[in-house]
């Protein structure tokens, strides 16, 4: 008895187009937002001596600026959030594991600190309220293998640079989605008010560090203090979480990092970014576009690290626990990597 394969109908490319414009919208419209609504509004800066259009168009986009972000998202605007964060979860797709479930207390918030922050840090988005990581969702699929990630620990903020609120309508979606300020005050007020603050301790400035070899990852984390102060003045436990899979996500050419070299000496590189508090770099994924490509992720969570309640903590007992915190994520690393499928991975922290 004879078969034959059947050959690809034009329902199938369709279907597969469908899929890919789905991921793509997904995992993209962040950059894509941000960067549409810049060149936008600077179109509509320039062209206004010129047209009526831009006059309104310039209009509309103040009006965004001032509509406070408080404002409660719409029934559509939820749906949204909800859906592309169901496919990013499947896209890779994400997987969770706890080192220690039972060891969380849902009653006191934490400070979740998340590695590396690569080009972007896409799994730290598993802690945010929309998140469906373990859960499946409203996508098709079978939805991501995996621990599930509690309720009370998708009751989180992101800590995201301030500039992103400056962006006329993206700042709404950013900061529905859970994005806030990356300033003390507003991090404290979080914490204050029960909800646990995820955050990326090498900060953008990590990404000058980073190493463009496979398998070489970086984590800025000997002078960042800010975070374990944080914790301590809340009495938040600070809980280690490594991402196995998100630095390849993306390719990236960073001016006189990466080339050319020399130019520019490295003292001097390192100091204009950290006066303009990030790192300038060109990026891209699956055939150049801002779709990142579709490599596993693997998050570990490791055991929440007690702190003592202290308003004003000395350098030495801040130093002492930033110490603590460091030794838990080297640990993560090594025991979870083969696991994660990157057995030569090597973890550079500096």
């Amino acid at each position: 008895m004879s078969s034959h394969r059947r050959s690809p109908s034009l329902a199938d490319g369709m279907r597969a187009a469908a899929s890919w414009a789905v991921d793509f919208f997904s995992l993209s419209w962040i950059v894509l937002g941000l960067l549409t609504s810049i060149f936008s509004f600077l179109a509509c800066v320039l062209l206004l001596p010129r047209s009526p259009l831009a006059a309104v168009g310039l209009c509309v986009h103040l009006v965004a600026l001032a509509v406070p972000l408080r404002v409660a998202p719409p029934r559509q605007a939820r749906r949204l959030l909800q859906y592309v964060s169901s496919a990013a979860c499947n896209y890779f797709p994400i997987t969770v594991e706890f080192e220690d479930k039972n060891a969380f207390n849902d009653s006191r918030p934490c400070v979740i600190g998340y590695e590396p922050h690569s080009v972007l840090p896409i799994g730290a988005c598993v802690f945010l309220p929309y998140s469906r990581v373990g859960q499946g969702g409203e996508m098709p699929g079978q939805g991501s293998p995996g621990e599930v990630v509690p309720p009370f620990l998708r009751n989180s903020i992101m800590a995201s640079t301030s500039s992103v609120f400056l962006v006329p309508f993206m700042r709404h979606l950013l900061y529905w989605l859970g994005c806030r300020s990356a300033s003390r005050e507003v991090l404290q007020q979080a914490l204050a008010d029960g909800q646990n603050v995820v955050l990326c301790p090498g900060g953008v400035q990590e990404c000058y560090f980073m190493d463009p070899l496979p398998d070489q990852e970086v984590a800025f984390l000997k002078q960042r203090t800010g975070f374990v102060k944080l914790a301590m003045t809340a009495g938040a436990p600070l809980v280690p979480v490594f991402s196995f899979g998100q630095t390849p996500q993306y390719s990236y050419w960073r001016p006189f990092i990466d080339w050319p070299k020399h130019v520019i000496s490295g003292g001097r590189m390192a100091s204009f970014v950290r006066r303009i508090g990030f790192v300038p770099l060109l990026c891209w994924g699956v055939m150049g576009t801002t779709l990142p490509h579709r490599v596993p992720m693997h998050i570990y969570v490791g055991k929440p690290i007690a702190v003592p309640h202290t308003a004003d903590p000395s350098a030495a007992e801040v130093q002492r626990y930033l110490t603590q915190y460091i030794s838990a994520m080297a640990a993560i690393f090594e025991r979870h990597k083969a696991a994660a499928g990157h057995p030569k991975a090597k973890l550079t922290i500096i």
